[in-house]
């Protein structure tokens, strides 16, 4: 039984240019037809081509399919199967990450309007960060972030585990971009010049910051004026952006402040 290339393509559910480019790549070596020269292809070529788009669907390039059918065929299936293994396992735990991130993100937008003005108290992780500008309210410095932490910072794949972050200095604010250390770690990544935050019981609470040019800090003065009979204060407040946005008419700048404590004896 011999099929024409246009009835390999409707069986297959492929181009007839793909059929030919596999041809082309050397994998695939239909016949011709002495008369006119055209291609055939036998039930074999179909099978192999049905192998191919199976080696295709487990990450085989074009030039990797080729290797394997002619040398060393167990071994290199094999140790190519391991590989891919091993990458899913690697992508299975990015996934597993990346949803606990985002559940995290949900959980705090969804309840940071019933937080504002209340205090509750939670164990922050460590965290490293990336200096951006030094600040007093709303007026900023020069943005100083090096190239080489740019090129870590800015993807699609690492700005959902990084936190825009404040921290309250005596005399001015320092803005910084942070990330938990087990994102950290699990992403491999490797900050330069950052600075390191360890893993702190704080007291919490959300903040409206207002309208572009309304922050200060007596805000966060009169959080600690209200703290200062129960809490020690064993570091330095900071506060992390939690979202910007419009809520009706009202322009709303949510930042989570916390505040690293010990209970006075």
């Amino acid at each position: 039984m011999e099929y024409k290339i246009g009835e390999v393509s409707k069986i297959l559910n492929i181009s007839k240019e793909m059929i030919r480019y596999y041809e082309k790549q050397g994998i695939l070596k239909p016949s011709r037809k002495e008369d006119n020269n055209y291609r055939t292809y036998s039930v074999m070529d179909v099978f192999l081509l049905m192998e191919i788009i199976r080696y295709q669907s487990i990450h085989f390039g074009i030039k990797d399919i080729s290797e394997l059918l002619n040398e060393h065929y167990l071994e290199n299936y094999a140790q190519h199967l391991y590989q891919y293994y091993q990458e899913i396992d690697q992508d299975i735990i990015k996934k597993i990450l990346l949803k606990e991130r985002v559940k995290e993100l949900a959980e705090r937008i969804e309840t940071c309007k019933f937080n504002l003005g209340k205090y509750w108290v939670k164990n922050i992780p460590a965290y490293q960060l990336v200096f951006l500008t030094n600040g007093k309210g709303d007026d900023y410095d020069k943005l100083q972030i090096s190239i080489e932490n740019r090129n870590l910072l800015f993807s699609k794949e690492r700005m959902v585990y990084v936190e825009s972050m404040v921290l309250f200095e005596k005399e001015k604010e320092t803005w910084w971009y942070g990330m938990e250390e087990r994102y950290i770690e699990s992403l491999q990544l490797s900050f330069k010049d950052e600075k390191y935050l360890k893993k702190q019981l704080c007291l919490c609470t959300m903040i409206d910051m207002g309208g572009i040019g309304c922050f200060n800090r007596n805000q966060l003065e009169n959080i600690l004026n209200e703290m200062k009979d129960e809490y020690q204060i064993v570091g330095t407040p900071r506060g992390i952006i939690v979202g910007r946005g419009y809520e009706g008419e009202n322009f709303q700048r949510i930042m989570e402040i916390q505040i690293p404590i010990a209970l006075k004896h």
